[in-house]
C-alpha cells in the first residue's frame, strides 16, 4: 500500500471514530434529558402533600331567638380546647328552656364532619349538619373529624342555667335548742381578728339567779356553742341589745346609767365618767371618710335633760346637741354605714320608743355622733310604728325585718332602703321571710362573709322569752360564683 493510500485510510478511521463519538454525545445528551424527565415524574409521585388536620371548634354561640324570646348574641360561650369543654360562664335565667336549641359553630379548615350525641336523648348519635336543633337539657357531645381520617377531637358542651330564682331569698332553720335553757334576752356579736373570728352570745336567763352567761361559736359553725367565763357585769341591769364595739373594745350601758367596757369580751369593768348614760346609740369605727373621726354615740341624762354625747378614739366624751323630740331612746335598730366613695361614714337608728314611751317609725342619722338629723319625712308611713327591729346592711342596702308593733304583736315583714334610710320599700315577693319563721323582734342579726343573714333568737312579744333558734338565709344571686 502506497503512502497516499495509507494516509487516506488513517483519515477515514479518524473520521469514523469522530462520528461515533459525536453520535454518542448526542445520544447521551438525549438519554440524560429523558432520565431527568423520568426522575422528575417519579419524584412528583413520591412528594407528600399536607392534608388539613385542624378539626377544632373555634366558636360556639346560640343564634336562634327561640330561647328567652329574644336575641342571645350577648351570651358568651367559652371553649376549653385543652379539656374539651364548651359552656357559658354566666348562667341563663332560671326557667330558661333549652330542650330545642339552635346553635352555630365555626371550625378549623380541616374539619370534615361533626358527630353529635345528646345525653337527653339516648341512642341519638348522628352526623350534625350545623342546622338541626339540639337538646341541651343535658350535656351534648361533639366529636369532630378531620380530612386525614385520623385526627379527631371530643367536646362536651352544656348550657348553664340558674337553678333558683336569683332574686329570691332562701331561708332555713339553721339550728334550734342553742343554749338549752330559757332566755329572757340575748345579744350576739362578731368578735376577734379577721380570719380568727367568733360569735359571742351574751344571754340573760329567765332564772335571775343565773345572771348573765357568755357562749361562743366559730363563725363557720354556729350550731356548736361553748360556754365561756364572764365577769364583771351587774346582774339584771345590763341593756344587752345596745352592746356596741368601738376601738377594739366592747361597751354596754346599764339601766342605772353606768357604762361598762371590755377588751376581751369576758372581763368587764365600769367606765369612770361624769355622764349618766341613758342609751348607747352605736359607733363608727372607720376613719377613712374625708378626714372623718371615729366616734361612739350615746344619750346622756342630765337631771332629766337628754343630750347627745360622743366619745373619740382617745376615750374622751364631748357634748352634742339636745336630743330632739321624737328621737328613740330604746328599742331602736342601729347600723353603721361605711362608704367606699366620697361620702362620709354614718350611723343610723331606726324605729324604737321616744322618751315619752311613744313608738316610732322614723329613721335618724349622724356623721359625728353629736348632731343627728331626721332622715325620713315626718309624715312618712313606710312601715308601721314598732320597736325591736332587726336592722342590717345587706345587698348594698339597709334591710329592716320585723319588730313588735303597738299591739305588742311581732311582725315578719321585710323592707329595704337604697338611700341610707331616707325611704323604705316593702319586699313582698321574692325576698321575704318563710311561712314557718315565727314573727319576732329584738333578735340579733349578723351577715357573714358568704352573704348569709343570720338571725339569733328574738321575741314574739315584749313579755315572751327569747326564741332558742338561729335562722339563716341568703338572696340566691349573692351566692353565685363568678
Amino acid at each position: 500500500m502506497g503512502i497516499k493510500q495509507k494516509m487516506f485510510l488513517l483519515l477515514w478511521l479518524y473520521m469514523q471514530q469522530t462520528y461515533f463519538w459525536m453520535k454518542n454525545r448526542i445520544v447521551l445528551f438525549v438519554a440524560g434529558c429523558i432520565a431527568l424527565f423520568l426522575s422528575s415524574c417519579l419524584n412528583s409521585d413520591d412528594q407528600e402533600y399536607d392534608v388539613p388536620k385542624d378539626c377544632q371548634l373555634t366558636s360556639f354561640y346560640i343564634s336562634h331567638d327561640s330561647i328567652l324570646g329574644g336575641e342571645l348574641d350577648t351570651v358568651k360561650f367559652v371553649i376549653d380546647q385543652v379539656n374539651g369543654k364548651i359552656f357559658n360562664p354566666d348562667s341563663l335565667p332560671f326557667g330558661t328552656e333549652v330542650g330545642k336549641v339552635v346553635c352555630k359553630v365555626t371550625n378549623g379548615l380541616g374539619l370534615v364532619s361533626i358527630e353529635v350525641t345528646q345525653e337527653a336523648l339516648p341512642d341519638s348519635t348522628f352526623y350534625w349538619n350545623k342546622e338541626d336543633s339540639l337538646d341541651f337539657s343535658k350535656p351534648v357531645q361533639f366529636v369532630t373529624k378531620a380530612y386525614d381520617g385520623l385526627s379527631s377531637k371530643v367536646y362536651k358542651a352544656w348550657v348553664n342555667i340558674h337553678q333558683v330564682v336569683p332574686d329570691s331569698m332562701t331561708w332555713e332553720l339553721y339550728t334550734s335548742n342553742v343554749l338549752g335553757f330559757p332566755v329572757k334576752e340575748q345579744k350576739v356579736i362578731t368578735w376577734g381578728e379577721e380570719g380568727n373570728e367568733y360569735y359571742y352570745m351574751y344571754a340573760q336567763a329567765t332564772d335571775a339567779s343565773k345572771g348573765y352567761s357568755l357562749h361562743s361559736s366559730s363563725v363557720s359553725n354556729a350550731r356548736s356553742w361553748t360556754d365561756m367565763t364572764l365577769n364583771g357585769l351587774p346582774a339584771g341591769e345590763v341593756r344587752l341589745s345596745q352592746m356596741t364595739e368601738y376601738g377594739d373594745a366592747l361597751y354596754v350601758p346599764t339601766t342605772k346609767g353606768a357604762l361598762y367596757r371590755s377588751v376581751n369580751g369576758q372581763d368587764w369593768t365600769i367606765v369612770e365618767q361624769t355622764y349618766s348614760i341613758k342609751a348607747l346609740l352605736g359607733a363608727v369605727n372607720n376613719e377613712k371618710g374625708l378626714g372623718q373621726s371615729s366616734f361612739l354615740s350615746a344619750i346622756a341624762d342630765n337631771n332629766g335633760t337628754l343630750d347627745f354625747i360622743y366619745m373619740n378614739k382617745d376615750l374622751e366624751w364631748k357634748a352634742g346637741e339636745a336630743v330632739h323630740d321624737g328621737f328613740p331612746v330604746s328599742g331602736f335598730g342601729s347600723l353603721a354605714s361605711y362608704s367606699s366613695g366620697s361620702k362620709q361614714n354614718s350611723l343610723t337608728v331606726v324605729a324604737g320608743k321616744d322618751k315619752n314611751g311613744k313608738l316610732l317609725n322614723s329613721a335618724w342619722g349622724t356623721m359625728n355622733g353629736g348632731q343627728w338629723v331626721l332622715l325620713t319625712d315626718q309624715e312618712s308611713d313606710y312601715f308601721d310604728k314598732r320597736e325591736g327591729v332587726l336592722l342590717s346592711a345587706y345587698d348594698d342596702k339597709f334591710c329592716l325585718v320585723g319588730g313588735i308593733d303597738e299591739a305588742n304583736k311581732a311582725q315578719k315583714d321585710m323592707y329595704f332602703s337604697r338611700d341610707g334610710g331616707v325611704t323604705w320599700i316593702l319586699s313582698d315577693t321574692l325576698a321575704i321571710m318563710p311561712e314557718d319563721y315565727k314573727a319576732r323582734g329584738f333578735a340579733s342579726v349578723l351577715v357573714d362573709k358568704d352573704n348569709f343573714m343570720l338571725i339569733f333568737g328574738g321575741k314574739e312579744n315584749n313579755n315572751a322569752n327569747d326564741l332558742d333558734q338561729i335562722w339563716k338565709g341568703r338572696i340566691n344571686r349573692l351566692g353565685f360564683k363568678d
